[in-house]
């Protein structure tokens, strides 16, 4: 099935709001605020999408992200990779880490990382058959506006 699959960059902000309804299979975000976050994301300059079709058809999408950090030069990011919960398992997600890393190396990045939920056991395989391992732990802390959206990250009373 992978040598089907056609890989590109999604162009603006119209055509990268076209993943919503893929990215609503596995979100419980409304579209009017996916739209405002795609919008504010892509505003920031940094921020570009990639999506695998099938005959014309969106199967896959991620985002991706480039900065620099102190202690790794040049990164590049994965962010949100979605395949069609019909199609998961057959090399689209491949497809589009392979683009994303490519893009990695011809931007002259030094690394490409990947921030995933604890417990989502099936994603965490499928990164590390992709060559990924664990280096570190992002650790997070809802604050005041993400308390209600994020119910599990808000500490408890001590």
């Amino acid at each position: 099935m992978t040598d089907e699959v056609t890989v590109r960059e999604l162009v603006g902000v119209d055509e990268i709001l076209t993943i919503f309804p893929l990215y609503s299979q596995v979100s419980h975000v409304g579209e009017a605020i996916f739209r405002a976050r795609i919008e504010a994301m892509v505003g920031q300059g940094n921020y570009r999408c990639v999506a695998a079709f099938i005959d014309g058809r969106m199967v896959g999408a991620s985002g991706f992200w480039t900065g620099t950090q102190l202690w790794c030069g040049k990164f590049v990011e994965a962010d949100n990779v979605v395949v069609d919960d019909a199609l998961r398992s057959q090399g689209i997600g491949a497809r589009l880490m392979a683009w994303i890393e490519q893009e990695g190396e011809r931007t002259e990045c030094t690394i490409i990382r990947i921030a995933i939920v604890l417990g989502r056991d099936r994603t965490h395989q499928f990164y590390v058959r992709q060559g990924y391992f664990d280096d570190g732990l992002l650790m997070v802390k809802a604050l005041s506006r993400g308390a209600a959206e994020f119910p599990e990250y808000v500490a408890a009373p001590a």
